[in-house]
This record gives structure tokens, sequence and C-alpha cells, in this order.
């Protein structure tokens, strides 16, 4: 029993189409009496970009440790050293602009009070 436990340990949660926990409209749209539905679509596209901005920001930290390391290990080399610098900036600027659009939305909820942050489709 232990074992099964243990086991069950998943690192990503599965992404289901007919529920979207804490949503308010888990029953509207998404399944009809335990069968998927064309509306499920809408359940699988929102639980598919709800991690994405994590999902892009932990890309970028990867992409900071992997640059650092060459930067590292470049040595002498003018070339590599160059190409780990170029890899760091992207990552760098690629974080700055996560940042800056997700700042951008927030103003854009606080300001209208439009829930852009949230991707609903009713």
């Amino acid at each position: 029993m232990l074992y099964n436990q243990l086991m069950s340990f998943t690192f990503v949660s599965p992404t289901y189409a007919a529920f979207i926990p804490g949503a308010a409209w888990n029953n509207v749209g998404c399944a009809s009496e335990g069968v998927a539905t064309i509306g499920g679509l809408e359940c699988i596209i929102i639980n598919i970009t709800k991690p994405l901005p994590a999902l892009i920001a932990l890309a970028a930290v990867v992409m900071i440790i992997m640059a650092g390391i060459r930067i590292i290990n470049a040595g002498s080399d003018a070339k590599a050293l160059a190409a780990a610098w170029l890899s760091f900036t992207y990552a760098i600027i690629g974080l700055i602009l996560l940042a800056v659009v997700w700042l951008a939305l927030v103003l854009i909820k606080n300001f209208t009070g439009a829930d852009v942050t949230n991707i609903n489709f009713q």
C-alpha cells in the first residue's frame, strides 16, 4: 500500500478537459454528464496556457545557468566566450520581456477591471 502511494507522485498535474480546479464554471460547457463535449477544448486550452509564464521563466533561468557554465568553461576561447555571453544576454532579455508583458497585463487589469490575466471563453 505504501509503495503505491509513493509511486503515485507526479511532477506535473494532468490536463483535464472536464474539470478546472477552482473555476466557477466547471460544469458549464466542459462536460455533459461525464462525457467530453466540444466545450472541453476551452478547458484544455486554459489548462495548457495557465502555467505558461512560469514555464517560460523557468526556461530562462535554466538558460542563464547553462550560459554561466559555458562562460566558466570557455577559458581563453574568444568565440566560445562570446557565444556564452550572447546566450546569457538573450536569457536576460527574455526574462525582462516576460516581466514587462506580465506587468502590462496586470496594469490593464487594475486600470480597466478587465481580467486579462485569466483566460475565460464564457
